[in-house]
């Protein structure tokens, strides 16, 4: 690094993306911001998060750590509609919790390099650098501005307004109850566990997380719940519609989610579920509604532009990997950026790697996704989604490690990002 002048970048984005990115740059000696718009910290976001061998990875290479990263759990099995165990499988695995994560990759920045309340609005270029300009007037100068600002990315949407994201026609009921709070049945037979439940048409799966503030004592934990469902584009709209009456063009604050819609799902709920799932549902303080979308792109970096994790392609949740991705993502610009003294071609090496992976990354996700019955438009996803309609099949294939293994991905090494 002696022979480089100092180089910098701008992070957009305070969440997983953007800290893995500043926490990776810092340790190929770049000077790093970075600019998230929400003025208060983020805390609370999200909920159960799945680990893998490429998130533990990038944890431990970019200096955070997996130190009390979660809860472990021995295995996963399914259970019919009177609770009865339809089929077991043994894997060991880490829950954690986005909370966790958000923490520990916290503490990989200084202060003073983390701006709080700050909105990207637009980016020029002059082929060797970035003016990057934010709300109140704000200007600043580097040689990289990174994209690390989610799915509805505001720096994507500057510079390649043409990659949308597509509503996938199904979305989720998500909410963590305390353990404290259930019942001593749903403690005994499905807490430790990650376990699913497989109505028709829809995906339930629940497993152990840590509490507030990573609280892994008994008794203060929670159990993540997750209940995957069929909309049409128009049902989403009128679920998209909040309490005061206004209408959100992609989903709604959990706060402002209409009483008639949890009242529906909890009627829903007491139709369909095994006692012990209903424990879970009726215990949710705050259960709220994800919808999913996902989009593939042709290309990740756009000049002096990169894009990483879901701002750079967004992959729905079946396989809990968006989170290693980022770490991915990051790892992989800070090597290539490293490996060459031209920044340019650096960032030609980086969208060469992981441009690929990531779009391998969102169709397997479109696989699994088969399962919901939806938008079967080829005989493979016909096929995907007889595949998928057996208990044994959705815990051999959902959120299981180790899946890129299955594709030619040149260059890659199992197991590392």
């Amino acid at each position: 690094m002696s022979s480089r002048r100092k180089r910098r970048a701008i992070i957009i984005g305070g969440s997983m993306s953007g800290l893995f990115s500043a926490a990776f740059l810092r340790q190929i000696g770049w000077d790093v911001d970075v600019y998230e718009r929400s003025g208060v910290e983020l805390v609370g976001r999200g909920a159960g998060i799945t680990t893998h061998p490429e998130l533990l990875d990038a944890l431990e290479s970019c200096g955070a750590g997996t130190a009390d990263l979660g809860i472990e759990v021995p295995k996963r099995f399914a259970i019919d509609r009177d609770g009865r165990v339809t089929g077991e499988k043994p894997l060991r695995q880490i829950l954690t919790s986005w909370d966790r994560l958000q923490r520990l990759l916290r503490e990989t920045i200084d202060e003073a390099h983390y701006h709080l309340g700050w909105a990207f609005e637009r980016v020029e270029q002059n082929g060797s650098g970035v003016r990057v300009h934010f709300n109140k007037g704000r200007v600043e100068d580097a040689d990289l501005l990174i994209g690390g600002d989610g799915i509805r990315s505001s720096v994507r949407g500057d510079v390649a307004p043409q990659i949308q994201p597509h509503y996938a026609g199904y979305y989720i009921w998500r909410g963590a109850p305390e353990e404290a709070d259930l019942a001593p049945k749903t403690l005994k037979e499905i807490f430790p566990y990650f376990v699913f439940y497989l109505p028709p048409r829809q995906e339930i799966i629940t497993y152990p997380i840590a509490g507030f503030n990573n609280d892994l004592r008994p008794g203060h934990r929670r159990y993540n719940f997750i209940w995957y469902r069929v909309a049409d584009e128009n049902q989403l709209r009128e679920m998209n519609v909040d309490s005061r009456g206004v209408q959100h063009e992609h989903s709604v604050p959990p706060p402002l989610i209409r009483p008639d819609l949890i009242e529906g799902m909890y009627s829903d709920a007491r139709d369909i579920m095994p006692e012990v799932m209903l424990d879970c549902v009726m215990t949710m303080k705050q259960p709220f509604i994800t919808p999913i979308y996902d989009f593939t792109a042709d290309r990740i970096v756009f000049g002096r532009v990169a894009m990483v994790g879901d701002a750079a392609a967004n992959a729905r949740p079946h396989m809990g990997f968006g989170v290693a991705k980022a770490g991915g993502d990051a790892k992989a610009l800070a090597r290539c950026l490293d490996a060459h003294d031209d920044i340019d071609a650096g960032l030609k090496a980086y969208n060469a790697e992981r441009q690929p992976i990531g779009n391998v990354i969102v169709k397997h996700s479109r696989k699994l996704g088969t399962h919901m019955g939806v938008n079967l438009r080829t005989e493979e996803d016909r096929r995907m989604h007889d595949l998928l309609q057996t208990d044994e099949a959705m815990m051999d294939w959902i959120a299981v490690p180790n899946f890129l293994d299955a594709y030619d991905i040149p260059g890659r090494v199992p197991g590392r990002v």
